[in-house]
């Protein structure tokens, strides 16, 4: 084609599998059996022996199980699967060549036929089995079946017009035949197995059926035939390599026991899918890579659109990758489907969507090229012929000439061929520093002795090489220590480092070195290596992080790492994701921990360059913990609606919008309800429930109180608990009605109650700065009711600020206590300092609420002294000093946390002053 790009056109309907795009051209009616002809021996071959089967080519019929048996009953087994798959092929091909038919519906069309053929094989060889030697059974006497495994482009759904299926034999447990004559279960789905390969494979008068290759089974084919799902399991597990872990991403139950099948690859889910992004297959993918390509060039195959250099192998490689690599995580990525899976790279962010769609283009253009080749003889081939079946190819492919194919495919192949050694770059060299190689083999030789070595980090590295001494490393974590520890001495030497941070790299590479892929995607990616010795340099908070956590490593191979806050939309959504995706509370809890350290490091790498404000930072890092707390509640909602019930709601909500939360309400106070969330903030939280029905309708009622008291239990619970990632949160719940003596949980009239006749001024405060952050919505109306109606009530003036000044003066005392004065003099505690100015705006807040209920909107000091100045509580020049000191505090208080230094002194004399002038002179 002319175009740059193959640009054919989206269906008028979607296909089923999703490669709804048709070729940019249809054949005329009355010129499709003569380009049929033209374009395929193979269906020429067969009209001319079945002149009968031109009568319904123009009408589409889908491989049905009932005409494959129909053809069976009245041709025997082997006649009929190849007849039926003869005439299907025909239409397959008819369809695909005329252009009538999409991409997904030949590779739909072929993989159904492979199925039906396979079930049949299988279910008339295994009744025949069994009229002999009985029903194949466990030691139990339940019954076993054979149950088949799809592999490669079988087992994406992906065939091609003349693909081998690629299959495992399998079955559940081992046992023997309940017959007269005794059979291991072994030895039958063996002899069930080898017979289901030559109904299919043998070359009759009829041709063939579908080539089967079962060397992919465990120990190819030295293996077994078949295999029992323990031994499977067993063999993944102590044996598996990495091209095997390749090989189960497209691995699917295709035929027989489906329901052993999908057990199997539950059960396998681990081995092909590491919970944490797995770089250590980086080596292994470019080490299979390169076996491709040099395969290629040795066999003579650089005109291999397949296995040659920009081949369809490179994209289907290239996408897999994706899988392999991120697929533990991100669970959307575990799909056999080609098409699935680049709709998820894409959906995550990994790959742009101009550069999926020019994958999806290419990879049309080169599988529609690869069936024309195929559909001439029916042959496995992926070679473009010469002479003239290449210009019959071009026919095939609408091109006006050989020289026009030729240029498609050479633009088509040199576009895959960049994409894809930009994406996934060669293998890095070895360390282009001669010196650093040979140093860190006289360290490897020498490290016995007692003197530091003669290098910058002298003492840093003679300690890290003691330490080192007690780790046991594998072969494969040796080596990838050295060839990384040249690249990260090297650095050392050229960057102006402090101590500290030479002694945190150090270790950084002992917290990963037995989990030696991180080390590998270090190696893979020099600049995060960069990023990250600049960053640990200038925090020690991220470098504790990265330390603790070393997953985070992979957020430092991308270059935008803090560039943004995660939107609220984008920390939900992947919240309800892990929610619909993970398997089981403890994978969710996995899940929300890795977002909340990934999320908080990205805030705090842009926090730490400054492309965030303080203001940002806090805010997404209480939109963060919002995200987490609702994600939380829903996990712990299910697990007590599972054991309890729940009670009826007079009021359902919309469908889309069911949550496990029953009528339960979280209120975040603090730091968190005034979106002020710091690096260690913990969570200040209060549970509110809604009374419905005496009891909860499960098996095992109980009373909304102590349902709900449970429920808060169990969310506590899982905010606290440490995991592989840490802890989510450290929590507290002292600010709910009478405190430590009060009950976790009140309902919503208790609350109302104790907020209108008990509270204490001290407790309006901390009302002004609450909000609701999670459960139901009904309670959140209800809450903001409440507070508004608390807060708006009629004030002595007076009193207020006497008990406000009280409470100012017992904090100054308490903290005048501490012997070191840190706290005293910290941007907290100082006069005119974070305190103070909350003070003034909460005074504000309730003093002014009556009259103007707006103000309490805002539950942030800063949002509140804007309101205060907006209704003319406070004047323009005091709303500016106080907004001012107020940033330049946070940020102060901000910053320490992420560089771990004592606060930088801020001058807040004229917040002093404006303390002083609402609440007298200060007593500290």
């Amino acid at each position: 084609m002319p175009a740059q790009l193959y640009n054919p056109v989206m269906a008028a309907s979607p296909d089923p599998s999703g490669w709804n795009i048709l070729p940019p051209a249809t054949v005329p009616a009355e010129k499709r059996l003569e380009h049929l002809r033209h374009c395929s021996d193979f269906a020429s071959d067969l009209l001319a022996r079945h002149p009968d089967w031109r009568d319904d080519l123009d009408e589409f019929h889908p491989p049905t199980a009932a005409m494959l048996t129909t053809q069976i009953d009245g041709q025997g087994l082997e006649r009929g699967l190849r007849l039926y798959r003869n005439r299907t092929m025909l239409r397959i091909i008819w369809r695909d060549l005329c252009g009538l038919a999409t991409l997904g519906e030949t590779f739909t069309s072929l993989t159904q036929l492979a199925e039906l053929c396979l079930q049949a094989a299988i279910d008339e060889h295994g009744a025949r089995l069994q009229e002999k030697y009985g029903r194949p059974c466990d030691e139990d006497g339940a019954e076993q079946k054979l149950f088949v495994i799809g592999l490669g482009k079988f087992g994406g759904a992906e065939l091609n017009l003349s693909s081998d299926i690629d299959v495992m034999f399998c079955y559940p447990r081992r046992g023997s035949c309940d017959g007269p004559r005794e059979l291991e279960n072994d030895r039958f789905f063996t002899r069930l197995a080898r017979r289901v390969i030559a109904s299919l494979s043998d070359l009759t008068e009829d041709g063939f059926c579908f080539r089967v290759d079962a060397r992919l089974r465990p120990f190819g084919d030295s293996g077994p035939l078949t295999s029992s799902m323990a031994a499977l399991e067993q063999y993944y597990q102590r044996e598996g390599r990495d091209w095997e872990r390749y090989a189960l991403v497209k691995a699917r139950p295709v035929a027989g026991d489906l329901q052993a099948g999908k057990k199997l690859m539950e059960n396998l889910r681990p081995f092909v899918y590491r919970r944490y992004i797995d770089y250590g297959a980086v080596e292994a993918l470019q080490e299979m890579h390169a076996n491709v390509v040099e395969d290629a060039r040795r066999k003579d195959r650089e005109d291999d659109i397949k296995r040659g250099p920009g081949g369809i192998r490179e994209i289907e490689f290239l996408t897999q990758c994706f899988q392999i690599l991120r697929g533990g995580r991100e669970t959307g990525l575990q799909t056999t489907s080609l098409d699935e899976a680049l709709c998820e790279i894409e959906r995550l962010g990994l790959l742009s969507g101009d550069t999926v769609t020019e994958i999806r283009h290419d990879y049309v253009f080169l599988r529609l090229l690869e069936n024309r080749i195929q559909a001439q003889r029916d042959q496995q081939t992926h070679r473009i012929p010469p002479g003239e079946d290449r210009e019959r190819i071009a026919r095939a492919m609408y091109e006006r000439d050989t020289e026009g194919l030729e240029r498609s495919v050479a633009r088509t192949r040199k576009r895959v061929s960049k994409r894809f050694h930009d994406i996934f770059p060669s293998r890095p060299p070895e360390s282009s520093d001669a010196r650093w190689v040979e140093e860190w083999r006289r360290l490897q030789a020498d490290r016995q002795g007692t003197e530091p070595p003669d290098v910058p980090q002298g003492e840093a590295l003679a300690n890290f090489l003691r330490r080192l001494d007690r780790v046991a490393l594998s072969q494969r974590g040796r080596r990838r220590l050295d060839r990384f520890m040249p690249e990260l001495l090297e650095r050392l030497d050229r960057m102006t480092l402090a101590d500290e941070t030479v002694d945190r790299a150090f270790d950084l590479v002992l917290a990963v070195c037995r989990r030696s892929a991180y080390l590998a995607l270090l190696i893979q990616h020099a600049p995060a290596l960069d990023r990250m010795l600049k960053l640990f340099d200038r925090s020690p908070w991220i470098s504790e992080q990265a330390i603790r956590f070393p997953a985070l490593l992979d957020e430092l191979i991308d270059p935008s790492l803090g560039r943004r806050v995660p939107a609220m939309d984008e920390l939900s959504a992947n919240v309800q994701r892990l929610l619909a995706a993970a398997q089981g509370t403890e994978a969710v809890l996995e899940g929300l921990n890795y977002l909340r350290l990934a999320s908080a490091l990205s805030i705090s790498v842009g926090h730490l360059q400054g492309s965030l404000s303080s203001e940002e930072a806090q805010q997404g890092l209480s939109n963060l913990a919002v995200a987490v707390l609702r994600g939380v509640l829903v996990v712990a909602g299910r697990e007590i609606e599972e054991r309890h019930g729940g009670f009826p709601d007079p009021e359902p909500a919309a469908e889309n919008d069911r949550r496990h939360d029953g009528s339960l309400a979280i209120i975040g106070y603090g730091t968190l309800g005034a979106r002020e969330l710091g690096y260690r903030s913990d969570l200040d939280i209060v549970f509110l429930f809604e009374t419905r029905g005496e009891r909860s309708d499960g098996a095992r009622p109980l009373p909304p109180e102590r349902y709900y008291a449970r429920l808060a239990q169990r969310v506590l619970s899982f905010l606290t608990i440490m995991t592989p990632s840490g802890r989510l949160y450290e929590v507290d719940t002292r600010l709910r009605p009478n405190g430590r003596a009060g009950a976790l949980v009140s309902s919503i009239k208790a609350f109302h109650e104790y907020q209108l006749k008990e509270a204490w001024t001290w407790e309006l405060q901390a009302l002004t700065r609450a909000r609701f952050v999670a459960g139901n919505r009904r309670i959140e109306a209800q809450f903001k009711r409440i507070r508004q109606d608390v807060l708006c009530r009629e004030r002595d003036a007076t009193k207020l600020v006497s008990d406000l000044f009280d409470m100012r003066h017992r904090m100054s005392r308490e903290h005048e206590a501490d012997p070191s004065g840190e706290r005293h003099h910290s941007p907290k505690q100082q006069p005119g300092g974070l305190i103070d100015i909350e003070f003034i705006a909460q005074l504000g807040v309730l003093l002014s609420a009556r009259a103007f209920p707006r103000v309490l909107q805002a539950t942030g000091t800063l949002e509140q002294l804007r309101e205060l100045d907006a209704i003319g509580w406070l004047r323009s020049d005091e709303a500016a000093v106080l907004e001012r000191t107020l940033r330049a505090l946070q940020e102060s208080r901000m910053m320490a946390a992420l560089l771990e230094e004592p606060q930088q002194p801020v001058d807040s004399s004229e917040a002093a002053r404006f303390f002083e002038q609402r609440f007298g002179d200060s007593p500290r």
